[in-house]
């Protein structure tokens, strides 16, 4: 699946030179908590969020105390303009993190974790054309389609033991799975009470089984605290 996918196309952005005041009214007007930032051909400039705003000088009710010239740091200077700024291109981020509409909804959901992240433009020929919110991966994962196991014992003990190995790393000769009329029982040894609950998460998340039963023992490997 890819960003075409499930982008919003219908993006509300911002010019760079309104004012702050303006951005916020269009945050609460349309239920975002960012916007992108374009420029007047349709680039996308910056993004200025509700992060950017938190330490306006309009929250602000009492002055802070005065510092002597030497101590004010271009860290103190960033933060004042962002705080007293009048335009949003004083306040927005302008390091934005972009991705293409062919790029792959997997990576995009990977970018807003590690980048800790609401939303990702999708960007085409340097122009915005959509935006991948985490509303819009927790849809596909509200609609995905529950993958069944194929029917009798026989086969779904393969299967289990297949996504054991390519997903965990567990070969037969670590653990075993015996299906008796669609419940699966795992037995064995596991390093770690994490992998033993991975374990259990797997097997239960297969459509298709009729109960889990969990034998497994933890032995943790030697040396390991």
């Amino acid at each position: 699946m890819q960003a075409r996918d499930i982008m919003t196309t219908n993006v509300v952005s911002i010019s760079p030179s309104v004012s702050v005041r303006h951005a916020v009214a269009m945050m609460l007007q349309n239920h975002v908590s960012g916007l992108p930032v374009v420029d007047d051909h349709g680039r996308i400039c910056g993004m200025v969020t509700e992060g950017d705003l938190l330490l306006r000088r309009e929250v602000r009710f009492s002055p802070r105390p005065a510092r002597a010239p030497e101590l004010i740091s271009e860290i103190d200077l960033e933060r004042y303009i962002g705080s007293n700024g009048w335009c949003v291109a004083d306040v927005m981020s302008q390091d934005v993190i972009v991705a293409r509409p062919d790029s792959e909804v997997s990576d995009i959901a990977e970018s807003l974790q590690v980048h800790r992240i609401k939303r990702l433009p999708i960007v085409e020929d340097e122009r915005l054309v959509g935006i991948v919110s985490r509303r819009d991966i927790l849809s596909v994962i509200a609609e995905a389609p529950t993958a069944l196991l194929p029917r009798g014992d026989e086969a779904i003990t393969l299967a289990v033991r297949t996504r054991l190995r390519s997903d965990l790393g567990l070969t037969p000769q670590k653990v075993q799975v015996s299906v008796l009329n669609g419940q699966v029982t795992v037995g064995g040894q596991v390093e770690s009470e994490l992998k033993r609950r991975a374990v259990k998460v797997l097997v239960e998340g297969l459509g298709g089984i009729a109960g889990y039963k969990d034998c497994l023992l933890v032995s943790p490997v030697r040396g390991q605290d």
